[in-house]
């Protein structure tokens, strides 16, 4: 049966309660320090390229009519969804089997914790969700509008995150794979073709990416958050002082470094020091970001083991449950944080909220809100689907899986913190992965009993 000739109807019915339900749990979103300062910015403070234009430039847009993160807050709900629905559609399965494909994908616990944000991390699965969604229906049907529709998430995604290029690679991998394998050319001139393509696609999407990062009014490097803390962190693994003068003042010890050090995140480094590490962002032009990428270097070099524990310290606390003295704010925020000029915006003080919050809160520190197991059923599919890749849902799965793991990949080298959200496209690409990598295992079943039978 082709995608065209699926029942759709029932998909879009249960895409808008889970829209509706969604919003009455936590409507009209939650803000974290991070979102107050993006929308203030999108009201006409300075902006900075310390976060990706994307969530910035839709804040604008959607501020000149009603203002607030509910509109943001919609949209990523509108794309999620909107994209589960088609991914469904492209399922070879029951129509049963769909629906529970959504509503797994949608309610899995770290996704659903995560919905409840305005953050530029929920908007880049929800438009990566989208964008496979278009794809797999260009696919089917081979609509021009949807290929369009793909592109179109795709650079949109390139500006949300910095780090999004790994995330969106394999999937302009898949999508050229897909206009050229029809196609009579010779295999040898046809991976050429391939190659060169997807550098170049993958190029300009990072081009539109740097274009964001130019369109902010204040410019500064970002790379010295991970590696003032990186120094911090070695420097209590080889007892001295690693970080160089530029960076820190002089009466900087030790203890302040060990009294301010969390494996969890960078924030203490500059808070808790009382000044005495210099904030990355205000680091003086010169010398400062020369010395620094001078010395972050030398001393991994010097101190590899210093440097290992650290990151694996990191890596621990990211992929895993988060201890219950960690503050919650790693997996869930439940707050209107105010910055700057912005308008109070009012608390969702439903019942349903605070029961999805107290199930947040009793979750935290358990393997429900982990990103580890997204991991296992990533690489379980990952699998299934190579196995079956001459399927047209298994290499889907392929690409998809890829790009959730790809986008995880560097997090442990250049994560600042161990912030759940870091990782929600690599968990939802897991369910999304999993569920095609399943459907083509049932196809293939099915061709084989029709073949005997």
């Amino acid at each position: 049966m082709s995608s065209a000739s699926r029942p759709w109807w029932p998909l879009a019915w249960v895409a808008l309660a889970g829209i509706v339900f969604v919003a009455a749990c936590y409507y009209p979103g939650a803000m974290s320090y991070d979102s107050a300062v993006i929308w203030s910015q999108a009201r006409g403070a300075p902006s900075t390229n310390i976060y990706g234009a994307g969530l910035r430039w839709l804040w604008q847009l959607t501020d000149r009519i009603w203002s607030g993160p509910a509109p943001p807050f919609l949209i990523q709900l509108t794309l999620l969804w909107s994209g589960l629905t088609l991914i469904a559609r492209a399922l070879e399965c029951s129509l049963a089997a769909r629906i529970a494909f959504m509503l797994v994908a949608a309610f899995a616990p770290v996704v659903f914790v995560l919905l409840a944000h305005v953050w530029s991390d929920v908007l880049l699965l929800a438009t990566l969700a989208f964008a496979v969604g278009a794809l797999l229906r260009w696919r089917d049907d081979k609509q021009a509008g949807w290929l369009i529709a793909f592109w179109i998430a795709l650079a949109i995604a390139a500006t949300l995150r910095h780090n999004a290029l790994p995330a969106l690679l394999p999937l302009v991998a898949y999508a050229v794979w897909l206009h050229l394998e029809p196609r009579a050319i010779e295999p040898r001139r046809k991976r050429g073709v391939l190659v060169g393509a997807v550098v170049a696609l993958c190029l300009g999407l990072n081009a539109i990416g740097g274009l964001s990062v130019l369109s902010a009014q204040l410019r500064v490097p970002i790379w010295p958050a991970t590696a003032i803390w990186d120094l911090a962190g070695m420097s209590l693994e080889a007892d001295e002082v690693l970080l160089p003068a530029p960076v820190r003042r002089p009466e900087l010890t030790l203890d302040d470094l060990r009294a301010a050090y969390a494996p969890y995140t960078n924030v203490p480094i500059f808070s808790t020091t009382h000044g005495r590490v210099i904030g990355p962002y205000f680091l003086p032009p010169d010398p400062a970001p020369a010395v620094l990428l001078r010395a972050w270097p030398e001393a991994i070099t010097a101190h590899p083991r210093a440097y290992l524990a650290h990151r694996l310290r990191l890596t621990a606390a990211l992929f895993g449950s988060k201890p219950r003295a960690w503050p919650h704010e790693l997996v869930y925020v439940d707050e209107e944080i105010h910055f700057g000029d912005n308008p109070p915006v009012a608390r969702n003080d439903s019942p349903l909220h605070a029961a999805c919050i107290r199930v947040a809160e009793a979750l935290r520190d358990t393997v429900a809100l982990a990103a580890w197991p997204y991991l296992v059923i990533s690489l379980f599919a990952f699998a299934v689907a190579w196995r079956r890749r001459t399927q047209a849902n298994a290499q889907a799965a392929l690409a998809v899986l890829a790009s959730g793991l790809a986008y995880a990949a560097p997090l442990p080298l250049i994560a600042p913190s161990a912030e759940l959200r870091y990782l929600g496209w690599t968990c939802l690409a897991a369910m999304i992965g999993a569920a095609l990598a399943l459907a083509s295992t049932a196809q293939a079943r099915r061709s084989r009993e029709q073949a005997n039978w």
